[in-house]
Formats: C-alpha cells, sequence, structure tokens
C-alpha cells in the first residue's frame, strides 16, 4: 500500500522543512490516495501520455483540432485494453495555454478514461505556487499536489513538478522544497525500484533549443546525482520534447543505472525528420503514447499511435550516455580543461581533436552533420545545418565543432581560418567564433560570421550560447547585449560560395583596434579559448547552410593587421552591432504595445 504521501510546503503542505525533518515526515504519513493499486500483483500494465498540449474546444487550427481528437482517441483505445492499464500518467503541458477554457477541454477530453488519472505538471501548466494546477489536480486526482509518490506492485512511483527555476522567492522556496522532498523519498524508498515521472528531459536530445529548454544545469546535475547516490531509480520518463517513436527511441539513453525515456508526444513533433513506417502520420497529427508492461521487476515499452492497431516495441537495451558524447551537457564550457594547442585544424586526421555538439542524426538526410570533406583538393571538415519536417514546431539550428585552447604564450595570438561556402547562403549563416576566458570567467566573444541579414531570426541559438557559459540561457538579445558591453564584437564575412575564404586575425591588436584602447586585451588576462565553427539555419521550411573549414590555427605570430580575403577588418564601433534575436524581440514589444492599447482603450 501507499504508505508516503507528502505535499510539500507551501504546494498543499505544511511549512518549509529540513532534509532530516522531510525524512521523518514521510515515514509518518501513511495516507492512501490510489487505493485500488492495493492489490496490485506483480504484473500490471499503465499507461503515459507526453504533451496532450490542447486548447480551447472550439478552436480551428489543425494543430488544436488533432490534439483533442488524438486524446479522445487515446483514451478510448486505453479503455478497450485488455489487461486494463492500472492507471494513466500525463507527463505534464496538459494545455497549451493554462486558462479556463483549455483546462476545461482537457478535462473534458479525459472525462471517460476508465483507469486511473495520474497528473504531472508541465512547464504550460502554472508556476509557482502553482494554485492553478493544484486545483486541477484536486478535481481529477482528489489531492492537490505537485509533488506525490506511490506504490503498485514492487514499484514505487515519484512524480515531481518542473518550473523551478527563476528570479523570485517563489520559485526559490518551490525549488527548495521540491528537492528537500524528494531527497526524503527516495532514501526513504531506496529498496524499491523506482519510476520517476516528470516533465523535462534529464538527457540530451539533439536539437538546439533543447540544449536550454529543460531545467538548468545546476538542477540538472543536482537530479542525477541523487538518482546515483540512492541507487534505485530505474526509469525516468519524461516529455516535453514532442517526438515521434523513432524519435523517443533514439533520444532515450542509459545512465548511472537509470533508463531515460522521452515518452513520444499528444501533439505534433518537433523537427526530428523520420518515423517508423506506418507511424509516419503522428509527426503531423500527434496521437503518439507509451504503454508499459511490468512483471516483477521487468519492464516491456510499447510505443503507439492513436488509432493504428499495432504498437512498436521498444529494444530491452538503449544508448548508454557517457560525457564524451556530449561534453556541454554537464559542465559548462569554462570549465572544461585547455588543450596546449589546438590540434588537426587541417582535418587530416578527420575529426581528431575536436568536440562536436550533439546533434540528432536521421537515418536519411541528416538535418546536422560534420564530416571529412575535400574541397578545391585541400582536407577540410564539412559542416552542415538543415531544416527538416515538419516545421510547426521547428526553431532555428546550429552545428558546431569545437575545441578549448590554453592561450598562446605571449601577448600575440594569431588565428588563422580558412572557409568554403557550399551553395549561396539562404535562411541561414555561418561562423569562425571564439570565446576568450580567464581562467573559468567568461571575458568576450569574437564572431566572424555570414548570413548577417537572416540573423534577426536566430534567437535559440543565442541562448545555446549563453547556456554553455553560464549552465542556463539568457535573453533572446544576449549577443546585441554583450555587444552593448564591448563583450560581443561581429565581423561580416564574404559570402561568395565555392571558392576559399582566409581569414587572419591579430586578435590582441584587433580588440584594442575595436575598443580604442592599446594593452587593453593584454590587461584581461586571456588563458583560454573556445574555438567554434559552424553554420546554423533558421526555422524556414528548405532552410540550408553548409560550409568547409580547414587550416585552422591559434598560434604566437608577428602580425599586427587583420584580414579576410587580404582585405583590412575593420574595428569600428559596428563590430559591436549584431541583430541576433531581434526578430522576437520585436514580436515581444508588439504584443507589448497592443496589451498597452487595449488597457488604454
Amino acid at each position: 500500500k501507499r504508505r508516503d504521501f507528502l505535499m510539500i510546503a507551501g504546494l498543499g503542505g505544511a511549512g518549509l522543512f529540513a532534509p532530516a525533518a522531510a525524512r521523518a515526515r514521510v515515514s509518518e504519513v501513511k495516507e492512501d490516495r490510489f487505493p485500488q493499486f492495493a492489490p496490485t500483483g506483480d504484473r500490471f500494465r499503465f499507461a503515459l501520455f507526453a504533451d496532450p498540449q490542447v486548447g480551447h474546444g472550439d478552436d480551428p487550427n489543425p494543430v488544436a483540432v488533432n490534439a483533442r481528437r488524438t486524446l479522445r482517441l487515446g483514451v478510448e483505445e486505453v479503455n478497450a485494453m485488455n489487461p486494463a492499464p492500472l492507471f494513466a500518467a500525463f507527463l505534464g503541458d496538459l494545455v497549451n495555454v493554462f486558462d479556463d477554457a483549455s483546462v476545461a477541454t482537457f478535462e473534458g477530453c479525459i472525462a471517460g478514461l476508465k483507469p486511473m488519472p495520474v497528473l504531472v505538471h508541465g512547464n504550460h501548466d502554472t508556476r509557482p505556487p502553482f494554485d492553478g494546477f493544484r486545483a486541477l489536480m484536486g478535481r481529477v486526482c482528489g489531492f492537490d499536489a505537485v509533488c506525490y509518490s506511490f506504490d503498485a506492485g514492487k514499484w514505487h512511483f515519484v512524480v515531481v513538478p518542473c518550473n523551478l527555476a527563476g528570479g523570485d522567492p517563489a520559485y526559490e522556496k518551490a525549488e527548495r522544497e521540491v528537492f528537500a522532498w524528494l531527497e526524503a523519498e527516495l532514501d526513504v524508498n531506496r529498496d524499491k525500484p523506482t519510476m520517476v515521472f516528470n516533465h523535462l528531459h534529464l538527457m540530451p536530445q539533439g536539437l538546439t533549443q533543447l540544449e536550454w529548454y529543460c531545467f538548468p544545469l545546476r538542477m540538472r546535475r543536482r537530479l542525477l546525482d541523487l538518482f546515483a547516490k540512492h541507487g534505485n531509480v530505474r526509469y525516468y520518463f519524461n516529455g516535453h520534447v514532442h517526438n515521434g517513436i523513432k524519435a523517443s527511441v533514439k533520444t532515450s539513453w542509459q545512465y548511472q543505472g537509470t533508463t531515460f525515456i522521452t515518452v513520444p508526444t499528444g501533439t505534433q513533433s518537433r523537427n526530428f525528420g523520420e518515423e517508423y513506417p506506418g507511424f509516419e502520420q503522428g509527426l503531423e497529427t500527434g496521437g503518439y503514447y507509451l504503454v508499459v508492461d511490468v512483471d516483477g521487476e521487468t519492464v516491456k515499452l510499447t510505443g503507439r499511435l492513436a488509432g493504428k492497431p499495432e504498437g512498436y516495441y521498444y529494444p530491452d537495451k538503449l544508448r548508454a550516455f557517457g560525457e564524451e558524447i556530449e561534453p556541454r551537457w554537464l559542465t559548462k564550457t569554462t570549465d572544461f580543461s585547455p588543450a596546449p594547442n589546438l590540434r588537426n585544424g587541417g582535418f587530416q586526421n578527420g575529426l581528431q581533436g575536436w568536440r562536436a555538439c550533439y546533434r540528432y542524426q536521421s537515418d536519411m538526410k541528416p538535418g546536422f552533420m560534420c564530416e571529412p570533406a575535400n574541397r578545391g583538393g585541400r582536407s577540410a571538415v564539412q559542416i552542415l545545418t538543415r531544416t527538416k519536417e515538419p516545421v510547426f514546431w521547428a526553431n532555428d539550428e546550429m552545428t558546431e565543432l569545437y575545441q578549448t585552447v590554453a592561450s598562446p604564450a605571449g601577448s600575440a595570438p594569431v588565428l588563422r581560418a580558412s572557409y568554403w561556402i557550399d551553395n549561396a547562403v539562404r535562411d541561414g549563416g555561418g561562423y569562425v567564433r571564439l570565446n576568450a576566458m580567464m581562467d573559468n570567467t567568461f571575458l568576450f566573444t569574437m564572431m566572424f560570421r555570414w548570413g548577417r541579414k537572416y540573423e534577426r531570426y536566430a534567437d535559440i541559438l543565442v541562448r545555446a550560447f549563453a547556456n554553455e557559459l553560464y549552465g542556463e540561457p539568457k535573453g533572446w538579445t544576449w549577443l546585441q547585449e554583450m555587444g552593448r558591453k564591448k563583450q560581443g564584437l561581429f565581423w561580416e564575412m564574404p559570402d561568395t560560395p565555392d571558392c576559399w575564404h582566409q581569414l587572419d586575425v591579430s586578435l590582441a591588436n584587433l580588440y584594442d583596434q575595436a575598443l580604442g584602447s592599446t594593452g587593453a586585451f593584454a590587461a584581461l588576462g586571456v588563458t583560454k579559448w573556445h574555438v567554434g565553427l559552424g553554420t546554423w539555419v533558421t526555422n524556414r521550411e528548405g532552410a540550408v547552410s553548409a560550409a568547409c573549414f580547414t587550416d585552422v590555427a591559434l598560434r604566437v605570430g608577428s602580425a599586427t593587421t587583420s584580414t579576410v580575403d587580404g582585405m583590412p577588418l575593420v574595428a569600428d564601433g559596428n563590430v559591436f552591432v549584431t541583430e541576433f534575436g531581434q526578430d522576437i524581440e520585436d514580436r515581444v514589444s508588439k504584443k507589448s504595445q497592443n496589451k498597452a492599447k487595449k488597457k488604454q482603450g
């Protein structure tokens, strides 16, 4: 029987507690919130629905219509299953906008559900103190908690919310109390195999936005450390990503004894661009869900698409995640140890010495590529980024190879790089960028980029660049802010295709010229550099950007001038100006102005 329910302080329970006090309280509370689970044997089934994300019941948008239709159809299918599922868990983002009409639509869609509904808080489902979500919990589940747990068979189930990272006391209080509760919960139940339900992913998913659109790094590491410490969390199920079944299998991982499953989506998929045969319709319509069959401590997963009788059986063994696959997932780039010298800048040894941002690899016509190439008789690397289908949830994307390198001894570091653009730039661009650091402190960024006329439509990569430095994203116009602070310097590069362009930069002199201060660079005490080569695209259908790079070097030199294709790089006030992120800034500003006009009218 369920013996350890505890509503967290300020979220439906008692006052603030320390972990020790919480541990005592967990062991004392024996409320039976799911009494029908008590006689369950070791064999049972449950269903998982990720991101129903329904809206108003009369919304004619095809995405909204399909979200309602497929959710109702999924409920009908679950009701008809034999054996019947014990419960159906909805893994957050129950609605797209948490207003009364949307919540009523969600409740109406699941009104006939026979298995017990289990609701998980998602990032669309209110913020601390989660009043609206708790009220919904009270109506649907009979208790108003965002943190709770229960037992079924040999297994212990734990439900925790997201939206814990914010800049005000309500967020800080929620984070403190949720982690105190979870620490105690895992400790008390350390001898039980455990499954955790949450909305946000804890493992890399391979799209640029999903590097930062999740728990911040410090929180992500804390959760993973808690799971490893107690050793009882066998499965972690999340939604949020909006993926089909094939992408679910390919974005799920095993790490430190836990299997992390990104459950396929109830609404239209993000642009992973592939699906298993027979399940492709769900990429446009949504309607995916997961059926979990438990036999003792054995767990089998079946991906389903509402309206299709057959399911897809997940493999028993999923990929193991190691930090070498995506070092930035668990470590800020400012904390990377530098290599003594930049290695393999000519790519004669393939990609040796370089790290690549982890990106989702579709089997056919990948959206991201970093592979050895040859252009004009020169060994190089080709970096390609393209928009995949469907594009409804698509955002701008970037692909990058990078190294962290010790700053060359002396005060005159020189960067050299050659790049070749494969085709005329369309809805994207590329760059050579450097982040200067003093030990583990970010100092400034330099970006030698092309595709400037499209950069106002790229805001996701801005937050990704900030996230790798700070472990959390900054604003949409963070690069613009860096420019205003003279910590961001941007040069426009020639973008003529099918020829090599040569970049030679005396970094210290160019920086001093831009700031109008001799010795400004030397005064910073740069000790290491992040050197990145990349391409990016907007979210427009058909967008593609491909470039080759070679002869990349960072060394001490005697040059005092900086050139591209032999022409001097100008270092005036314009180098602090960029438009990255401006499109969304304009839209937010316009929305605010419209709201102000309505109030005045």
